[in-house]
């Protein structure tokens, strides 16, 4: 737990949580309200200054992400200059083939202790990684939904309400942030088929997913990160301990 002087440094490097003049918002390109970029715009921090593993700014129950802008970290609370109204949420999905039938779970973070963390067993019948993954993203956009209907968190200036305006879904999954970021809108072009004619796997949970999408953007930017497994290690314990096999 950080003691009050380290929460008092965080608080201190909270920047406005307008949405930043470096992070595109719907307004900067006419199509993006049909077919939204959903990339995470990882191109935009200078790694000299900011190593990927910086980008996410720990502040009590939260993560954030930190500013692009930002040349250096605070000494004390070792974070970056952040904006609040950026969430990083992490995900994950596990499959173990040790028992008959199989059994999945799924991992989502929010932050340490956060009381919107989970970690469970998944019910049905059908267990692959890819299910496990796409629950996992489905979880973290119905829980991010109900979240941006009450966000509330401390402002860096008391006078002011900051909006919820920018969420990143981060997974070490390429089906899941290839699938959002990519070949959503291709499938629904082609009838949830591939290029190829072929039916598209698992299409009733990426309807699922691309229903909440639509809900979210109406307010708020959704992003998806694809990170190294290294870099998921919360979310990747989340889902191995539902299993017991942490």
């Amino acid at each position: 737990m950080a003691n009050n002087r380290d929460q008092d440094f965080s608080q201190a490097h909270r920047e406005y949580c307008h949405l930043p003049e470096h992070h595109p918002s719907h307004e900067d390109d006419p199509s993006s309200s049909e077919h939204p970029s959903r990339t995470f715009p990882i191109d935009r921090y200078n790694p000299a200054f900011i190593k990927p593993q910086e980008i996410e700014a720990f502040d009590g129950s939260w993560v954030f992400m930190a500013c692009p802008g930002s040349t250096t970290n605070c000494p004390h609370c070792k974070n970056h200059v952040y904006h609040i109204g950026c969430l990083v949420v992490s995900i994950s999905g596990a499959l173990s083939t040790t028992s008959d039938p199989p059994r999945s779970s799924i991992g989502v973070f929010f932050g340490p202790d956060n009381k919107k963390n989970l970690a469970s067993v998944l019910d049905g019948d059908k267990h692959t990684t890819q299910t496990a993954e796409l629950k996992a993203c489905l979880e973290a956009l119905t829980r991010l939904f109900v979240l941006h209907t009450t966000w509330q968190i401390e402002p860096p200036k008391k006078s002011t309400c900051y909006p919820l305006h920018t969420v990143i879904i981060k997974s070490d999954s390429e089906y899941v942030v290839m699938g959002a970021t990519e070949w959503l809108s291709k499938w629904k072009e082609n009838g949830w088929k591939k290029g190829s004619g072929q039916p598209v796997a698992n299409p009733e949970l990426w309807r699922l997913v691309d229903s909440m999408l639509k809900q979210l953007e109406y307010d708020i930017k959704v992003e998806f990160w694809l990170v190294r497994r290294e870099m998921n290690g919360i979310a990747i314990r989340f889902a191995k301990e539902a299993l017991g096999e942490a």
